[in-house]
């Protein structure tokens, strides 16, 4: 007997086929267990979407603030030098460095009221010249280099933040806290959240709509521990994470200049995504892993880049401090606090919202509508017809100029 992994292959619009039969892998979201499933209306599915457009489907594999720290004494000199730097493991208690809140004339914990400290703890900011983002239109004196474009951009959270001992890292290393909360829980217990990419036809340059919603089931996971491509995921029908932007590929690249984006999540780590001035830069690159099929025909890709925009830097802290592990959590606040540099309260005039960018991977999935309808393919194509080298080697060779 033929083995199923020889009689299946890819067909139209990235469908798995065997015997001319389209068929779907289907990850159960109650018992997290996979099996295939032949779809007798599958001419129903193909024309569920107009002949003319093509919709591909995607699940964030990756997602993490941008860190830049190819080299610590440029970005961080005092801190690359400060024998006591207040974020080293062995130097991040509050008491340590005399700090001292007071409310209402006594003393009261610095952890629980970072705002009445009577001294800035001083946490260093960013020195060096790359950092990964867009031009937001923010102050010409707050600006990085973006390494990969060489634009100007505005990433005020990242020179808060990048200082500090959890962010001492370039992809595809992620963030300390963040990998580990990533990898040790977050992918296998959330909700994965998915991505349409949506247009007349996507191997070309042209408009291009994008949508974002959360799943109904958590990231599959491989043989190997990586995430699954193509996989089934369904598509949550509740509007709370529901988001529709517009945008573009041109030369390769998908790039989104406006918008916002809401995404629930879900402890131990992001309990949502929330930009403001949302924009996106994506492009197909080498990666991601092949279904259990046929790997030999069906080499994995994935798309990589970056989320930028506006995010509130009270809910950004309360994430990363309130479990305050391995990270100086008072410094931190008060870093977001002074460095923030959007939308200022019509009360006190201080600023409620910091630029931040996210460094995102998605692998092609499967994704269906809560009555098992397909609204989107995976797909082993590139954007724009084009499959780029990986941009984290560019992006360091350039910063190294």
């Amino acid at each position: 007997m033929k083995p199923v992994a020889d009689a299946l292959h890819e067909g139209p619009g990235g469908s798995l086929m065997k015997h001319g039969q389209i068929l779907f892998r289907f990850a159960h979201p109650a018992l997290g267990l996979t099996a295939v499933a032949a779809l007798a209306g599958a001419p129903l599915l193909v024309a569920s979407s107009p002949a003319s457009a093509e919709t591909r489907g995607y699940v964030i594999s990756w997602f993490a603030t941008a860190t830049n720290n190819p080299d610590w004494t440029v970005n961080c000199p005092g801190a690359a030098t400060d024998p006591k730097n207040r974020d080293f493991p062995e130097h991040n208690g509050p008491d340590e460095f005399g700090d001292k809140a007071i409310v209402n004339g006594k003393e009261a914990p610095p952890l629980d009221y970072p705002e009445a400290l009577t001294k800035d703890p001083g946490v260093e900011p960013v020195e060096g010249k790359y950092a990964y983002g867009f031009d937001l239109g923010g102050p010409a004196g707050n600006k990085f280099e973006d390494p990969e474009t060489h634009q100007k951009v505005d990433n005020q959270l990242w020179r808060a933040v990048g200082c500090t001992q959890n962010f001492r890292m370039t992809p595809p290393t992620m963030p300390y806290l963040e990998g580990q909360a990533w990898d040790s829980g977050y992918a296998d217990n959330a909700p994965a959240w998915a991505m349409q990419i949506s247009g007349a036809d996507l191997s070309k340059d042209g408009p291009v709509t994008i949508t974002l919603d959360r799943t109904l089931s958590h990231l599959e996971r491989d043989a190997l521990g990586g995430f699954r491509s193509n996989v089934t995921y369904v598509i949550d029908p509740s509007p709370r994470s529901h988001n529709v932007l517009t945008g573009e590929i041109k030369d390769g690249q998908l790039y989104v200049n406006s918008g916002s984006i809401w995404l629930e999540g879900t402890l131990p780590w992001y309990l949502q995504v929330d930009l403001a001035d949302a924009h996106m830069r994506m492009h197909s690159e080498p990666g991601g892993s092949s279904t259990s099929f046929d790997a030999s025909n069906m080499p994995g890709v994935k798309l990589v880049g970056y989320w930028g925009g506006y995010t509130d830097w009270h809910a950004w802290a309360y994430m990363y401090t309130s479990r305050c592990v391995v990270a100086d959590c008072v410094g931190t606040y008060r870093s977001l606090q002074k460095l923030a540099d959007y939308d200022p309260d019509p009360v006190t005039g201080k600023n409620r919202k910091i630029s931040v960018t996210y460094r995102i991977e998605a692998i092609p999935a499967y994704l269906l509508a809560e009555d098992g309808k397909m609204v989107a393919g995976a797909s082993k194509a590139g954007l724009g017809g084009k499959i780029q080298r990986p941009s984290v080697v560019a992006a360091n060779a350039g910063a190294a100029h």
